[in-house]
Order: structure tokens, then C-alpha cells, then sequence
């Protein structure tokens, strides 16, 4: 009966695990061809075992929710008062006044009835104000798209687009705070259009909130990558070496699920140039506590290491023989350290990334 059905349920809750099966026995085949898709590339930096799942294996295990609510909501959560705040920043960007930009998106009828919308605007005025005003004084011009088409290896392409560009600046404004990802991204992009327009001292800049512990929500979080060498030669050399490292690791994040996470990898990567203890500070962006979820919860990361993953656990990972030579941190024990070594210390290298 149904006291029977708990009871053995209870019992295999509680019951020791079976030794857990790895996700691939061993690497898939190499896949690589003589193209290379920028915007796969950029997915790939930013969520490393996503873009495996996507990109080779064809599935997905977030869950997203897309239903759309009939009902005007009361209360926003943190995406949505993001959401609202973006399209603000687009519109003031895009040449409209702030109270335009508010009267359509009380329009929209995605903000609360009332005296609840003022409160939402409230909120995120002195922030959308602050990163609009930001933006005005670094970037100028109309943003376009510039064709990216450089020549990586013998036979080997890295083809796509690179968008909001004005003239030899890449911009990206998020109402986001500036994380990893979006500087990874960045940092790629900038890569391919140096290595494709070498003639073109690009530079790039991405401007959001202002980062955790950074002051109040008014400051902005601005992260700079200077022109990559004083002339066309140095410039392309330059791109070249930090793409095909990036690529390499690309190529082996096709063929498996790599010990790697974007956000972790930084923090550690940071605190290991700084000589700082980058263990724990990836452990921070890593774990989750008892009221925010990290890393170790993504749906992705939880398929593929089988469940949730302390950091120790996820250092447990040892570097093989071809994860050795040159371009690898030899000092890292872990592969999850080579790996995040071998990603981020060229970007940490010539980045600057300053709250004002």
C-alpha cells in the first residue's frame, strides 16, 4: 500500500549510491572543420560545457519558462526588473529622453499598477542614468557590424560577425553588472576583428553596473582592452597566438565536457596572478549557499559531473598528457587550473577593469 511505497522510497533515498558512471567514457571524435563560427566561439567562452551540450551533442537541459502572463504583475523579480532597466539604457542610448523611455514602459504593461511602478523606476533610474552616462562619454557614433574572416591555422577560418562597433571601438552598455562572461566575450571578439582588420587599431570597452561591493547602485563597472600592438604586424600576431590558444581549447570542449566554468575559472585565474589563494576564490564562485545558486547548480554542470560537485571535488580532476608543453601553466596541478589559466591569463594580461 502506499505506507509500503514510502517506506522503500525512504529507503532508497537513504541507501549507499552506486559508483557513479562519467558522463563520456572517453572523448568524442574530433569534429573540427576548416570553419570556425565567431558567434560559436563567443557561446563557448562564456559557457563551456552549454556550448559542448548545443553544439555537438544537440540538447538542452535548461528549463526556461517562455508562458506569457495575461495579468499585470505586482511584484517584479530580479530578471524583470533587469529587463525593464535594459531596454531604459537602450532607449536613452538610442537618443530619447527618460521620461519617454518610462512612459512606454509603463506602456508595456510589464511594470506593476500604480504607485508600485514608481517604485520600480525608482529603483533603477540612478543606475540606468549612470551606465547611460558612462556610455555617452566613451563611445561616439552609430554602432554597425564588422565582418570578421581571419585565417587561424592552414586551411582554417574563424568566419562571422562582430556587432556594436564604432569605428576601431568595440562597445558593449549591459544593464547587467559586468561579469566574466561579458569580458570573455568581448575579449573574443576583439581578438577576431584584430586578426581579421589588422590594419585597424581596435580597441574594445564594456560598460554595466557597477560590480558586487563596488558602492552605491549610481557607479558603473567599465572593462578595457587597449589596442593589441603599435603596428599592423604586431597587432595581427598578437590576436593570432590568443585565438589559437582559445580555439585549442575550443576544439577540446567539442569533443567532451571540460572541468571549466566561466566564472569560476576567472576568479581563479585573477587570484593566481595576483598571487592571491585561487582556490578559494573560485571556491566562492563556484558553491552555492544557502540562498544563491552558483555554478555547481546549472543544469549543464550537474548532467555532465553527475550531480553537484564541491570545488575539491571539482579540483580532483588531474591534467593529461596532452594538457602539458607550451601555453599550458605547468605549475597547476589540476586541469581545472590549467584550463582556467590557459583561457583567462592572456585576457588578464592587458585588461582594465575600474568602477567610477
Amino acid at each position: 500500500g502506499f505506507f509500503g511505497g514510502a517506506l522503500e522510497g525512504a529507503r532508497a533515498i537513504v541507501a549507499p549510491r552506486p559508483g557513479s558512471q562519467p558522463f563520456l567514457r572517453e572523448p568524442l571524435a574530433d569534429t573540427a572543420g576548416p570553419v570556425v563560427e565567431l558567434d560559436g566561439l563567443v557561446k563557448f567562452a562564456e559557457r563551456p560545457v552549454r556550448a559542448f551540450l548545443r553544439q555537438r551533442l544537440q540538447i538542452s537541459v535548461a528549463d526556461y519558462d517562455e508562458d506569457v502572463a495575461d495579468a499585470l504583475p505586482v511584484e517584479l523579480g530580479g530578471l524583470e526588473v533587469w529587463a525593464v532597466g535594459q531596454r531604459l539604457v537602450d532607449g536613452l542610448l538610442g537618443g530619447a529622453e527618460l521620461d519617454a523611455c518610462v512612459a512606454a514602459e509603463i506602456a508595456r504593461g510589464t511594470l506593476p499598477p500604480g504607485a508600485l511602478s514608481a517604485q520600480v523606476i525608482d529603483r533603477v533610474r540612478p543606475t540606468v542614468q549612470g551606465i547611460a552616462a558612462a556610455a555617452f562619454s566613451l563611445l561616439s557614433g552609430e554602432p554597425g557590424s564588422v565582418e570578421v574572416n581571419a585565417l587561424i591555422g592552414e586551411g582554417r577560418f574563424l568566419r562571422g560577425t562582430a556587432p556594436g562597433v564604432r569605428g576601431d571601438l568595440l562597445g558593449a552598455v549591459t544593464y547587467s553588472r559586468v561579469s566574466p562572461r561579458h569580458r570573455l566575450a568581448a575579449w573574443v571578439r576583439l581578438l577576431a576583428l584584430t586578426a581579421s582588420h589588422p590594419e585597424r587599431p581596435f580597441e574594445v570597452v564594456t560598460i554595466g553596473r557597477a560590480r558586487i561591493g563596488a558602492g552605491d547602485g549610481a557607479r558603473v563597472t567599465v572593462a578595457r582592452i587597449g589596442v593589441l600592438g603599435a603596428s599592423a604586424d604586431e597587432r595581427r600576431a598578437s590576436a593570432l597566438a590568443s585565438l589559437r590558444t582559445l580555439i585549442d581549447v575550443y576544439d577540446r570542449g567539442m569533443r567532451e565536457a571540460l572541468p571549466i566554468a566561466c566564472l569560476s575559472s576567472a576568479a581563479y585565474a585573477a587570484a593566481a596572478r595576483r598571487g592571491a589563494n585561487a582556490a578559494a576564490a573560485a571556491r566562492g564562485a563556484w558553491e552555492s549557499t544557502w540562498n544563491f545558486d552558483r555554478e555547481d547548480r546549472e543544469p549543464d554542470h550537474l548532467l555532465v559531473l553527475g550531480g553537484e560537485l564541491t570545488f575539491a571535488e571539482l579540483l580532483a580532476f588531474t591534467p593529461r598528457p596532452d594538457e602539458a608543453g607550451d601555453g599550458w601553466a605547468m605549475a597547476e596541478t589540476t586541469r581545472f587550473g590549467r584550463y582556467a589559466r590557459r583561457v583567462w591569463d592572456d585576457l588578464l594580461a592587458c585588461e582594465e577593469v575600474v568602477d567610477r
